[in-house]
């Protein structure tokens, strides 16, 4: 008789919801707050459903053992099924209206979520009986319930059973299977091949995620069966504990590509998945009494993770950063778990809810979805666990006089007793406060140690996490550089059309130096540095480069030598692209930095000698460059010294000779006579015209407007990024134009320091 009457109460709850969720969809077209309130409402009356008392399946061992359906095996498989897909069904919808992007969802609540529904309804019996007993359907019977509590609770369980189905049917009626004019939607179906793979593989994960540890007890936990020890690092022990960094590693590498839509969603997911099998094992009852209430510390993170993702709460994320990650390890590696049967409940549980608090404060910081804790976050979280440490022990000391707690293991000598007869000295120096009849017991030097090594160990885990998170990015910058090149690679054989790699992309080997649209944007900056600049230098020019501090020029040299990658554009020297063939490029480049730095136990010869070989240059051509170049700049006398004992004036002399030694069709300077004396200038001056002289470039930046005027033939000017205007210093000297004021004027307020 109440079988009917479920039935017939879930049609009712069902169209009544559907017609009241269509009535505010109506009123309120655009309003995604609508669609929202009605999957929360679902969340809600399913969490009620569960924990008015725990599903009767968490005392099951085995499939026909201990089950409510006795020997009928198919019976307890179908309704432990049907309770394990009904959680991820429920958390899907829930999530659905905050995450309508992405299409996956939808296509799981089509053909996943909405069968399930239709399923629990079909077989309501086996499922009802799955999570109130046998007396589920049965009021004829409730008599024989041991108290008249039990029939209040297989009554509210009832209700909430039944209202979770009708308000289910109803949303999944109103937003999926029936159109705006409520006739069946023609679009229900449709799903291509690709859509359909990616649903079927994500099912999988998706279920995974939410589930039960009476799942695993109900199929394998038979007593008996498979007893280990998690203890003292055995066998069994050490796989759990390789699973807590493997599963992460998976989890990462399945979602590091992806959108941060769909990293987010995954991760509220998992989080809320976690929470929600946590809380499966606290009933109303439990909830109602303090001394049950999660407040141990990895029982935390159930709550923290998913309410720091939701809400964007950082301090509050990198407090489980810092201070649940570290203790959920410690306590994997001494769980409290009994021995026992490797598949019972509590066990899996267990390593399920320690796995959750140890990896994913570290899983979402890899993803990006948090940044990356500085020592700044390391103190407020240490903060804020002193806070916490505090109460815990306030905590413990009082609700000890109404019951056994121990929260952080504060209470106990569980901790105290892995450290040997050292450990439980500690606790021997108490402290006791009377309060009423009230006995406050603390251990102020075991509580003081504790706090301070677990701050320590924090920070020490902090450190490594630190130094992965580098090695991380190193080999994630490698592997990218690897892409791009194969890239860079393929682009140049279509641009080559079949000629060698060798050849330039003009098929003129002319000295040249152009930058097309070339653009520089540095990290995650949302500026670019250097934007769309276009220049062109030709043979046997001069080229002067000006601009204040911080306009770009450093920026567009370093990137024309290949010291730094190009964001945009192309840079081409000699015809061979600075991206594409870096190393033809840079064969014909001679760089002469603003700052540089020599191999100073060398003598000036040998490292002039190590850059030819790097070069290739000829045994000939380097004896007569060097000897050429060493009485230009005078340094007869200290050739075969060790640089370290050059002037600053020496130094820079020997980097012009080494960016010279292979004469390069293009030579390059960076403030190249800054700190030299008026001799060296004149020396390095010469030394430019008899360059460009040849047929080259000179291409060099100054903030000595007087020496550009004179020996350059062009300059150009940049600010903020932009090049301003490129001119020719003739045009200049006919308009009767001072070089210093056009240069003030293009600037504008812009000037030298600013």
């Amino acid at each position: 008789m109440l079988l009917l009457l479920s039935y017939l109460f879930i049609f009712c709850v069902g169209f009544g919801f559907f017609k009241l969720f269509n009535y505010f969809k109506k009123k309120y077209p655009n309003n995604e707050k609508v669609e929202k309130a009605a999957s929360l409402i679902l969340g809600i009356v399913a969490y009620c459903c569960y924990q008015v008392r725990n599903p009767v399946l968490e005392h099951t061992y085995g499939l026909n053992i201990s089950s409510p359906f006795g020997d009928k095996i198919w019976m307890t498989t179908v309704g432990t099924l049907l309770v394990w897909f009904t959680y991820a069904s429920t958390l899907l919808i829930v999530l659905y209206p905050f995450f309508k992007q992405i299409k996956n969802i939808k296509n799981l609540i089509k053909f996943f979520a909405v069968p399930v529904y239709i399923l629990d309804i079909g077989f309501l019996l086996i499922y009802g009986i799955s999570i109130s007993g046998v007396y589920a359907f049965e009021m004829d019977k409730w008599h024989y319930l041991s108290t008249n509590k039990d029939v209040y609770i297989i009554a509210f369980k009832w209700l909430f059973l039944t209202l979770q189905l009708g308000v289910g049917i109803g949303y999944l009626f109103n937003q999926f299977i029936l159109d705006g004019k409520n006739k069946l939607n023609k679009e229900y179906f449709k799903i291509s091949k690709d859509e359909l793979k990616v649903m079927a593989i994500t099912i999988i994960p998706v279920l995974l995620a939410i589930l039960p540890g009476f799942v695993v007890q109900v199929f394998f936990g038979e007593p008996g069966n498979t007893e280990i020890k998690f203890k003292g690092l055995t066998q069994a022990h050490r796989i759990v504990l390789y699973g807590a960094f493997v599963t992460p590693t998976i989890i990462f590498h399945c979602f590091k590509d992806k959108s941060k839509d769909i990293k987010k969603f995954a991760m509220i997911y998992l989080s809320l998945s976690v929470l929600w099998t946590f809380m499966s094992h606290y009933n109303f009852e439990d909830l109602l009494d303090p001394l049950c209430w999660p407040f141990h510390l990895c029982n935390t993170a159930m709550f923290i993770v998913p309410l720091c993702l939701i809400f964007d709460l950082k301090k509050l994320f990198y407090f489980t950063f810092f201070i649940n990650v570290f203790g959920a390890f410690m306590a994997m590696l001494m769980p409290n778990t009994s021995d026992g049967n490797v598949f019972q409940m509590g066990t899996v549980t267990f390593f399920i809810d320690h796995y959750h608090a140890f990896y994913m404060p570290v899983l979402i910081v890899a993803l990006g979805l948090f940044e990356r804790p500085k020592f700044k976050q390391w103190k407020y979280s240490m903060v804020a666990f002193g806070v916490y440490f505090l109460a815990m022990i306030i905590l413990n000391a009082w609700f000890t006089n109404y019951g056994d707690v121990d929260y952080f293991f504060l209470n106990s000598d569980f901790i105290a007793s892995k450290l040997g007869e050292g450990g439980k000295a500690l606790r021997d120096q108490t402290f006791i406060i009377f309060v009423g009849w009230r006995i406050f017991r603390f251990y102020p030097l075991y509580h003081s140690l504790f706090f301070i090594v677990y701050c320590i160990l924090s920070l020490a885990m902090w450190f490594v996490y630190e130094q992965l998170f580098r090695m991380w990015d190193n080999n994630t910058l490698r592997r990218q550089k690897q892409k791009d090149y194969k890239r860079l690679q393929e682009e140049l054989k279509t641009l080559l059309e079949g000629r060698n790699e060798d050849e330039n992309m003009s098929g003129n080997n002319k000295a040249c130096l152009e930058l097309k649209e070339f653009s520089k944007k540095y990290g995650v900056n949302n500026y670019y540095s250097v934007y769309k600049a276009s220049l062109k230098i030709e043979g046997g020019e001069i080229f002067g480069f000006l601009g204040p501090n911080g306009a770009g020029k450093s920026t567009i040299i370093k990137s024309i030598v290949g010291i730094q990658t190009i964001t945009d554009g192309h840079i081409e020297v000699c015809g061979y692209d600075v991206e594409k063939q870096p190393v033809q490029a840079k064969k014909e480049i001679g760089f002469v930095p603003d700052h540089y730095a020599l191999y100073e136990n060398l003598t000036g010869r040998e490292y002039i000698n190590y850059i030819a070989d790097l070069y290739g240059v000829s045994q000939e051509d380097r004896d007569a460059r060097i000897s050429k170049y060493v009485a230009n700049f005078q340094l007869e006398t200290a050739f075969d010294n060790q640089m370290k004992t050059y002037s600053h004036g020496m130094k820079q002399k020997i980097t012009i000779m080494a960016a010279l030694v292979h004469n390069p069709k293009v030579w390059i300077l960076d403030e190249p006579l800054t700190g030299l004396d008026p001799n060296s200038i004149f020396q390095v001056k010469e030394c430019m015209k008899e360059h460009a002289k040849e047929g080259n470039i000179v291409f060099f930046s100054s903030h000595i407007i007087d020496v550009v005027e004179r020996i350059c033939d062009k300059i150009a000017i940049i600010k903020k990024g932009h090049i301003e205007t490129c001119v020719s210093l003739k045009e200049l000297e006919k308009k009767k134009i001072n070089l210093e004021d056009f240069y003030l004027e293009t600037i504008g307020g812009d000037c030298e320091g600013k």
